[in-house]
């Protein structure tokens, strides 16, 4: 194999790949990227943990067609830093890659492995593929992968996607808090569907379809994503989601107004000490909140906002990080917050969709 590639462009295609990786693997061959140049000026990259896998493919000038697989941490590291023009990238059935500069003043080799030992990806079909705004899906992606833990695993290790002809929807939760997205738009899908998408998933979609439009495709083991010229697939987790729907209240007696930025300066504040349960206390009353906390043996807080507010006196405790995380993920300057009481769920949603709608649930603590 012998081609040559504008070092930017090869750089910033590796770099997609680098969340696929995962740093401890039992398959060695799994740390590796397979580079496949073809006759017809093809450079085919693919890279796979056996859940989720990664293709793509960008024009390069092929001297001479082969294939191999090399360290894709190691890889991409070295070519980032390469200098700026062509990069030379040559192996000769040795399982040695060679890469060369244009002026020839830096080489560097690295070794490989067989890329018959490396695995398949699964086939994908997209002759009968939805086709989904990447701008929206990415919105709301942003507003419901942080609730997922990587140490949560089969059903609650992913969000939930459901597609139906004129709705779309994604709703993730940890048992103590809820995020759930909706759009009303008009896919070509038949009957209802939805599946469970994973954090890595979720959060390699927002590398491959930034600024591209997705088309989506699945069959009985795997979920297929296309954005250009890059394919993601992941396999099907086959688990029952939790009825998040039973979690969301049906109407709020009471509503608050807040403006983002105010509630989200005040409540870092608060936070600044750490304590063990991150336990903040919201006082709704007329007119204003009033946020508290105490441990003994870190000190008090308390801060008073002004906010339109006209219900009963409300006083809840919530996990304040959990209130952070939605604050720092809605773009609008006005929130809503809706309740009934201090001991059920309260709503917390942005002012204005902007195309997305979006609701955050939480659990008061018991302190």
């Amino acid at each position: 194999m012998k081609i040559f590639v504008e070092k930017s462009i090869f750089s910033n295609e590796l770099k997609l790949f680098q969340g696929i990786f995962e740093k401890k693997t039992l398959m060695e061959i799994l740390q590796n990227i397979k580079v496949t140049a073809f006759e017809n000026g093809v450079l085919e990259l693919t890279a796979t943990d056996l859940e989720i896998g990664l293709q793509s493919s960008i024009k390069v000038d092929v001297r001479e067609p082969g294939s191999v697989t090399v360290n894709g941490r190691d890889f991409y590291d070295l070519i980032s830093r390469m200098p700026d023009g062509p990069v030379e990238i040559s192996e000769n059935n040795d399982l040695q890659i060679v890469i060369n500069n244009a002026t020839k003043t830096s080489k560097y080799k690295l070794m490989g492995m067989q890329s018959s030992e490396y695995p398949n990806l699964p086939d994908s079909d997209f002759s009968q593929s939805i086709h989904l705004n990447s701008a929206k899906l990415q919105s709301m992606i942003n507003k419901t992968y942080y609730i997922i833990s990587p140490e949560m695993k089969f059903n609650l290790g992913g969000a939930l996607l459901s597609l139906g002809s004129e709705r779309w929807e994604m709703a993730s939760t940890d048992g103590h808090r809820l995020a759930f997205c909706a759009v009303d738009e008009s896919i070509n899908t038949g009957e209802a569907i939805e599946f469970i998408v994973s954090r890595k998933t979720l959060l390699e979609l927002l590398k491959v379809g930034e600024d591209l439009d997705i088309d989506f495709a699945f069959d009985k083991n795997n979920l297929f994503f296309k954005a250009g010229n890059r394919v993601l697939s992941a396999r099907i987790i086959d688990q029952k989601f939790p009825n998040y729907r039973a979690v969301i209240p049906e109407s709020t007696r009471f509503k608050a107004r807040l403006n983002t930025d105010a509630l989200l300066t005040t409540l870092r504040r608060v936070l600044v000490f750490k304590t063990r349960n991150n336990g903040v206390f919201f006082r709704f009353d007329k007119g204003k909140l009033i946020l508290e906390r105490s441990t003994p043996e870190k000190g008090e807080a308390h801060e008073e906002l002004q906010i339109e507010y006209s219900g009963d006196d409300i006083k809840a405790a919530f996990n304040g990080h959990f209130v952070l995380d939605f604050l720092t993920h809605v773009e609008t300057e006005s929130i809503e917050v809706g309740m009934n009481d201090g001991e059920n769920s309260f709503v917390f949603k942005p002012i204005s969709s902007q195309g997305v709608d979006f609701i955050y649930v939480v659990m008061p603590l018991n302190l």
